[in-house]
């Protein structure tokens, strides 16, 4: 095979991959205005299951109790990480790397058999299912996925300029906000992503801990499929799509790539650049 036709054949299969990512996405937005709901034929342009969604659905109410609790675990995962990451990279740093071994193990390990494991232990405890189980559940799971990342930013930061701050007479509490903290910046924001990703999408350890007759968004979205399928729920899955894109344009015109964040190639942009 030459290399114009092998070339050819990457990007043929390049475009079959894309098609299968974003065609659904597509049909999505599609059919949250099509007034059959199963279905993208007959299309008949209509809205309203975007007024069914902000009147008498009960998609909307799930989907912020979602987002709040998604952002509460999200933000003490942060801090908390941050904290765990700190302290292993200035106070142990011999464990550092041992630690990190010990954070993959929860990250290989399934959901389904972490979520069945905490509702025993709290069972065990006296607590069972509640919002304060499950926030510590979730807190659990996505806790190794923020300290690992902010541990990345942490290896790959010159240590210079704090060095250079100490010995001008820089207290520590000034040289981690001044140098520190923002050269972690990047695993900070990558660590709050994933959490808060995980957290919103994580049907398998909200099924297992939340309260009886709470729903977040996962959980009301398997008992409606199961018994029958509205399409309110495309008007929600389109604008969280819309969500979605305005995030990564944000993101984007910040200066921080997906690469960046997560500690692949690249960076974020210098200004200037």
């Amino acid at each position: 095979m030459t290399s114009k036709a092998f070339r050819r054949t990457m990007m043929a299969c390049l475009c079959i991959v894309l098609a299968f990512m974003y065609i659904p996405i597509i049909a999505i937005i599609g059919m949250s205005f099509n007034k059959t709901p199963y279905g993208m034929f007959p299309y008949v342009f209509t809205t309203q299951w975007y007024k069914t969604l902000f009147t008498t659905s009960n998609l909307l109410p799930a989907c912020i109790l979602s987002l709040k609790f998604s952002f509460l675990v999200t933000l003490a995962a942060v801090v908390i990480g941050t904290l765990c990451s700190y302290g292993l990279q200035y106070y142990a740093p011999k464990w550092a790397a041992r630690f990190n071994f010990v954070l993959q193990l929860p990250i290989i390990i399934p959901w389904l058999v972490t979520s069945i494991s905490l509702l025993l232990l709290f069972s065990f405890l006296g607590s069972g299912r509640g919002m304060v189980t499950m926030f510590l559940g979730n807190l659990i799971v996505v806790l190794p996925y923020v300290v690992l990342l902010v541990n990345g930013r942490f290896q790959d930061m010159d240590r210079s300029p704090e060095a250079a701050a100490r010995l001008l007479g820089a207290s520590p509490v000034r040289v981690f906000f001044d140098i520190t903290l923002p050269a972690i910046t990047p695993g900070i924001l990558a660590g709050g992503i994933m959490a808060m990703i995980m957290c919103f999408n994580n049907f398998v350890l909200q099924y297992y801990l939340i309260p009886v007759g709470t729903n977040t968004l996962p959980t009301l979205v398997f008992t409606r499929i199961r018994s029958e399928y509205q399409a309110d729920l495309n008007a929600l899955s389109a604008i969280i799509v819309l969500i979605a894109i305005i995030i990564v344009i944000v993101f984007s015109r910040l200066g921080f790539s997906a690469g960046s964040l997560f500690g692949m190639s690249g960076g974020a942009k210098k200004k200037g650049e």
